[in-house]
């Protein structure tokens, strides 16, 4: 298989991202304020729990906000608002080459947005069949409980089919993605480090779940390379989290 290579302006010609300990030196930064702000925004949850009910259990409360849907939904939205812009201004900082160009703000072709389309549609499809024969729930508990405890629904959603796409696909398959692959690492180590660092965030799963997430981290990191789009990535990873979001109503609301 023969990867498409990133492709600069004539004036970015011969210029290269941030070199790697840059790039990981920046993206610990990234990572450890959007950690910060999901913490901020659980403490608030806590004090105003507090406020309201003096007699509630703070142990058992904060224990839950970890699954409560609109706990989730807003440490998401306000994390993801604000390490997005974050994240493309340290890629700014890099002034021999575009925002653009760095992140991959670029429109596919619309052979390239069906089939990787439909390559997704096929792998959730697999994904699910999988599951059913390990015996593997295809809606994990996580989602469930987050589905059962959103007392906003739309929030929720917006976070995972909105938020969370923008600010995932261009921090990990955008500015991190981007320093890896011109690195000694190179595409490959790209996939791997940024597909495992993606599963690893995802610390709601059991193993089975963020297995899951890795291989399709591998899947977006290919589409990365031969597309150079952050577009498709950011419609494919939307598309994820809207199809999970169904399945999950389906379950809490089974038809029939």
């Amino acid at each position: 298989m023969v990867l498409k290579e990133w492709m600069p302006s004539s004036d970015e010609i011969g210029a290269k991202p941030w070199g790697l300990w840059a790039t990981l030196g920046f993206s610990a930064i990234i990572l450890a304020l959007y950690s910060a702000l999901q913490i901020l925004v659980a403490t608030g949850f806590v004090s105003y729990a507090k406020a309201q009910h003096p007699e509630l259990d703070l142990e058992v409360y904060a224990k839950s906000l970890s699954s409560n849907g609109f706990c989730i939904g807003i440490m998401v939205v306000v994390s993801g608002l604000i390490c997005t812009p974050l994240t493309l201004l340290f890629a700014k900082l890099h002034k021999t080459i575009s925002v653009k160009n760095y992140i991959g703000f670029k429109e596919p072709l619309k052979r390239e947005w069906v089939q990787w389309l439909l390559i997704l549609a096929a792998f959730l499809f697999l994904s699910d069949a999988v599951s059913l024969l390990l015996h593997q729930p295809i809606v994990p508990p996580f989602m469930v409980d987050a589905y059962k405890t959103a007392s906003s629904l739309p929030v929720l959603l917006f976070a995972i089919v909105v938020v969370a796409p923008i600010f995932e696909e261009i921090f990990f398959r955008g500015f991190l993605f981007q320093g890896i692959r011109y690195s000694r690492l190179g595409p490959i180590g790209a996939i791997g480090i940024t597909s495992l660092l993606w599963a690893v965030i995802h610390l709601q799963y059991d193993i089975y779940g963020m297995a899951t997430v890795f291989v399709l981290g591998l899947l977006f990191g290919i589409a990365r390379l031969k597309t150079d789009s952050i577009h498709l990535l950011m419609v494919m990873h939307s598309f994820v989290g809207l199809v999970a979001t169904l399945e999950t109503a389906l379950y809490v609301h089974p038809i029939g």
